[in-house]
């Protein structure tokens, strides 16, 4: 059996200019040869560790209203770089350290964000990319109910009450572009 190395490794999906998978060993796994890292934590439960991230990516905390705004983004940044720019579309899950079940929530705004930067004409995606937009395609119109109905909006909402999902459903329609990390282009 042959052993694979780092850049033949199917996990980390770099043959695919929009890579997707969840937690922080997903993020590890597709943001290694990446230039762009989007965070989406739907519910926003604990915060990102962006030390424990490569160091050369930028980092993004996505926003569903901000979706549009993060693909123009990647733009931006490919267009500074002069040359293709990989983006890793990272579903937070609960905990980010080992996700446990499926985050819906996560899920649907990586789906969101994928789709985005399809209509922008990024359209290399992985299988995996392909069917988070699919799935929020799919889920548009009722992500609201699929924010407060999904195992993590329940848990959340039976811990911190009703009024925690209203404010993660604000932040999930913000049109606020949150950059926590920019991108170090060479001089």
């Amino acid at each position: 059996m042959t052993a694979l190395h780092d850049d033949d490794r199917p996990d980390a999906q770099q043959r695919y200019q929009v890579r997707f998978d969840v937690g922080l060993d997903g993020a590890r796994r597709i943001g290694a040869s990446a230039h762009l890292l989007v965070w989406c934590d739907g519910l926003a439960t604990e915060p990102l560790p962006t030390d424990a991230l490569p160091p050369h990516l930028e980092v993004i905390d996505a926003r569903c209203g901000a979706a549009g705004t993060i693909a123009q983004r990647l733009l931006q940044l490919q267009a500074a770089r002069g040359e293709r720019t990989m983006v890793a579309v990272v579903a937070a899950g609960a905990p980010v350290e080992a996700p446990e079940g499926i985050p819906v929530e996560d899920h649907l705004l990586a789906g969101a964000v994928i789709d985005a930067l399809g209509a922008v004409g990024i359209d290399a995606t992985s299988p995996e990319a392909a069917v988070a937009a699919a799935a929020y395609q799919g889920l548009r119109g009722a992500v609201a109910h699929m924010l407060s109905a999904s195992v993590g909006g329940r848990m959340l909402a039976a811990s911190a009450g009703a009024t925690a999902v209203s404010e993660a459903r604000a932040r999930w329609e913000s049109t606020e572009l949150v950059v926590l990390r920019e991108f170090d282009l060479p001089a």
